[in-house]
């Protein structure tokens, strides 16, 4: 594969590209240990920004639950209230539960339970739905297994608390950019033989 493009880009500052990211070694370079590191380092830059793009797509598609369900509720400024939720579930820890649970209890309080029922079926299914795309989506742009990020978010959380959440969305594009690296390695000695 590198075979190929080496002999389709020539000269001494030609870069190689590899899955569309440009590499930072010219043709006639070894993958030094510092090398290696400093690829890891602009692959993580790059994943950071592919899991910022996960996070804005599940950011839009829980503004969109928001707004259909409070619209199909007849609630003011249903999608106005739909953005304003949907920023403060990307909250750490905290999410969507600070607005919705005390809104649930008010509306079964005022005596007004179907409301209250479905504002839980929407918080309930909207936090679920994110559980299980959150980890699906950022695994499949960052070529992760699905598992790994919720593994990652966890540990991330159980050694720092509630900065763990913000620690993993590090962590997670480190581990990416890691295996992308090793990968390169791997495909340049292969070349090599």
């Amino acid at each position: 594969m590198l075979k190929k493009l080496k002999n389709k880009f020539s000269g001494q500052n030609t870069f190689f590209f590899y899955k569309g990211r440009k590499r930072i070694l010219r043709k006639d370079d070894k993958m030094t240990k510092a090398t290696f590191w400093k690829q890891v380092f602009l692959h993580t830059i790059q994943n950071i920004k592919l899991y910022v793009g996960a996070e804005v797509k599940l950011l839009l598609l829980t503004v969109i639950i928001y707004g259909v369900g409070f619209w199909a509720l007849d609630i003011q400024l249903a999608w106005l209230m739909a953005i304003g939720i949907s920023l403060v579930a990307l909250l750490p820890v905290i999410g969507a539960g600070v607005v919705f649970i005390p809104w649930i209890l008010i509306e079964w309080l005022q005596g007004d339970t179907q409301v209250g029922w479905w504002l839980f079926a929407i918080y309930l299914g909207v936090e679920l739905l994110t559980e299980i795309l959150q980890p699906l989506l950022i695994g499949k742009d960052l070529k992760l297994p699905f598992w790994l990020p919720i593994v990652v978010t966890l540990m991330c959380t159980i050694a720092f608390n509630l900065f763990g959440v913000m620690v993993a969305g590090i962590v997670i594009p480190l581990i990416s950019a890691y295996f992308q690296v090793k990968e390169i390695e791997r495909a340049e000695i292969y070349d090599e033989k």
